[in-house]
């Protein structure tokens, strides 16, 4: 008690010092310069800059921005990606001499140098463990006749390739059969994105089957392309794989 009886004694002067000073700075007379700066508006360039500085402080001091005053449901980010129609991929290897896989409609072509493309896997997938260390995957994009083989990959069973006719390369990439394209990859990187992993795989080989018509995804639902012969030929085909196009 008695220290700190003596600490608040020797600090009570310092305290009156200092508004005995602030009082006096405050009786002085204003400039006009100080007058004119209070009554002149803020420009839009000041506004934005005290935002801005007021941001960086807040960064600075770890804050987090908030969370969205909207948060969007599942449901309707389903729904609104689902507008985009995508084709549908089978992502497989020998896993102890048994073909393993799932299916993935996330299917990116990613780069020309080094020749790269990624698929998406959820965390909670439970077929994706077993193959994220296998030494190829396989990539097969499925063709329109393969809707079946799709859901069999999609479903929850012990032996998803039941009745599908496929073959694995030597070093155990499976492809399926009868397919539209095929990449013969390895894991190049995992990229954690939310909840899910943004697999990079390396292209080492590839094949593909124009006359073949792959399996659209859209809407939730799988679709089928309708198109004539005489549009076939009347559209030139693109030299690139569209990734100039996304960049």
């Amino acid at each position: 008690m008695t220290t700190q009886t003596r600490f608040e004694e020797q600090t009570r002067p310092a305290e009156r010092a200092t508004t005995d000073e602030q009082r006096r700075t405050d009786d002085q007379p204003r400039t006009d310069e100080e007058r004119r700066t209070d009554r002149e508006p803020r420009t839009d360039e000041q506004t934005r800059t005290g935002e801005r500085a007021a941001a960086d402080g807040r960064a600075a001091a770890g804050e987090q921005p908030g969370p969205a005053e909207h948060p969007l449901s599942p449901g309707e980010l389903r729904r609104v990606f689902g507008a985009f129609p995508t084709g549908v991929t089978a992502v497989a290897a020998l896993v102890d001499g048994i073909p393993v896989g799932l299916a993935a409609n996330s299917f990116t072509a990613v780069s020309l140098d080094p020749p790269l493309l990624s698929v998406c896997v959820a965390h909670t997938s439970t077929t994706w463990p077993l193959l994220a260390d296998r030494a190829r995957l396989g990539i097969t994009v499925l063709s329109a006749d393969q809707e079946r083989a799709c859901a069999q990959l999609a479903a929850r069973s012990d032996d998803r390739f039941t009745g599908l006719d496929w073959h694995a390369t030597e070093d155990g990439a499976v492809l399926l059969d009868g397919a539209g394209a095929w990449f013969d990859t390895s894991v190049e990187q995992h990229i954690r994105a939310g909840d899910h992993d943004i697999v990079l795989l390396r292209i080492h080989a590839l094949e593909a089957d124009h006359t073949v018509a792959p399996l659209v995804f859209h809407g939730s639902r799988f679709r089928r392309l309708e198109q004539t012969a005489a549009q076939n030929e009347a559209r030139p085909t693109p030299r690139t794989t569209g990734t100039e196009e996304s960049s």
